[in-house]
């Protein structure tokens, strides 16, 4: 005993070690789960039919199995206000909910013809959504969506944060967390883009007329069926997997498409729906961002005529000056592309990969310059047609112009308009690169 003592009279450290192990493990082991109290979102989604939102959320419930597979559940709350629908959520639930885990926000698109910033600000700040969750919009009711992933994650092991978020480098080519959404909203362009998802529900009678056709050619004989629904799994097969940004069909009857679309935001207000050729032409300017393939259709190669040629951007470098002629501001943006050839298609025949038609002719570069600079200008028309500037106009004119730029802001009758009086100069050069 006295040696005990000694040892614990020199190393006071280990008796207050031991004295913490006595007196919390037995409470730390036979205290309950904090999953017992608070549900574990993995995604929401948030509705508004007439003056009652729905908030819905993907919930996950630990339950033991031996495949190691997570089981999730969609449960919803309504109510005249975000409070109320998270309350009934809750009562649903039987526990309270922390939104702290949440990797996704999902809003319905007739949520954005109001502004949006409230009902987000109240769930930030009263259950803790965190800013760096992917934020997205969906042309049909949040609810249906989480569903809908609900059912891949259970059939195809898909998750709702692989399907939408290929991610900002990827598919949206732009930042569409829910902290990005705040930074537009707060700037003086009041402007931001989040990614949609679009969801396409199929109608059921012509799932039925299928079916029916299914029995009817089943009825024909035992052998012709088997070939025909061999031949149809074939079929579903390769249209399932032709389009990387494709997931579905959903038990056969529904669709959800990726197709790195995003949503304009003004005031948080959705404005426009820009096309991935659009969000390419905004990533051009942006030297930390990719760029989709580049296709060019309808090229005579030797004896071949109209093919279609892709290329993929290996390299871009972008230089953008701002100055002032005559007191109108000029903004020019220099941008270098090294372009690859990975693809030649030849109609009617198979897609060639990896062809030794490696250098670009200035016929070929002409082309692509032209094809680029027409969807560049086009987006700029929605962009001024919308007042938004998601390209940092404002910005890169007030760093390297500020007080020419000063004079010529303040002197407009309409300010959110300026984007209508800068001129704009892109100049391309094209080249192989390897």
């Amino acid at each position: 005993m006295k040696k005990v003592y000694n040892y614990f009279k020199k190393n006071p450290f280990v008796l207050i070690l031991v004295l913490i192990l006595i007196f919390f493990t037995p409470n730390s082991l036979f205290s309950p789960g904090q999953n017992r109290e608070r549900a574990i979102v993995i995604a929401i989604g948030l509705d508004k039919i007439e003056n009652e939102y729905e908030l819905s959320l993907l919930t996950f419930i630990p339950t033991p199995n031996q495949e190691f597979k997570q089981t999730n559940s969609v449960v919803s709350g309504k109510g005249n206000s975000i409070s109320e629908a998270i309350f009934d959520a809750q009562l649903t639930l039987g526990k309270e909910i922390g939104l702290s885990h949440a990797k996704t926000t999902v809003v319905s698109q007739s949520m954005l013809n109001q502004d949006i910033s409230s009902s987000l600000d109240y769930l930030s700040r009263v259950v803790s959504l965190p800013e760096n969750t992917v934020f997205i919009c969906t042309n049909s009711s949040a609810k249906e969506l989480l569903k809908a992933t609900n059912s891949l994650e259970e059939n195809l092991g898909l998750k709702l944060d692989q399907l939408i978020s290929y991610n900002a480098n990827d598919v949206y080519v732009a930042d569409t967390s829910l902290e990005a959404f705040y930074q537009g909203y707060y700037s003086v362009e009041k402007s931001s883009l989040i990614g949609y998802i679009e969801y396409i529900k199929q109608d059921n009678s012509s799932s039925s007329q299928e079916n029916s056709e299914q029995e009817s050619q089943a009825k024909a004989g035992q052998g012709e069926s088997e070939q025909g629904t061999k031949s149809m799994s074939q079929q579903s097969q390769t249209e399932q997997s032709s389009g990387e940004k494709e997931r579905g069909p959903i038990n056969g009857q529904s669709q959800i498409l990726n197709n790195g679309q995003a949503v304009l935001l003004r005031k948080g207000k959705m404005v426009a729906k820009l096309d991935i050729d659009n969000l390419n032409s905004i990533n051009l300017l942006d030297n930390k961002k990719s760029l989709e393939s580049i296709k060019i259709t309808d090229v005579n190669i030797e004896d071949d005529k109209n093919v279609d040629m892709v290329f993929i951007v290996k390299n871009k470098n972008v230089n953008i000056n701002t100055y002032f002629q005559n007191n109108y501001p000029i903004f020019v943006a220099d941008v270098n592309l090294g372009l690859k050839l990975t693809e030649v298609e030849t109609r009617g025949q198979e897609i060639k990969s990896n062809t030794q038609f490696t250098e670009i002719s200035q016929e070929m570069a002409l082309k692509i310059e032209k094809k680029i600079k027409e969807e560049f200008y086009q987006t700029l028309q929605i962009l001024r047609d919308n007042k938004t500037d998601v390209i940092n106009v404002y910005d890169l004119f007030f760093r390297q112009n500020r007080k020419k730029f000063e004079k010529f802001y303040n002197n407009l009758q309409d300010k959110e308009d300026y984007l209508n009086n800068i001129t704009f100069m892109l100049n391309l050069r094209i080249q192989p690169d390897g």
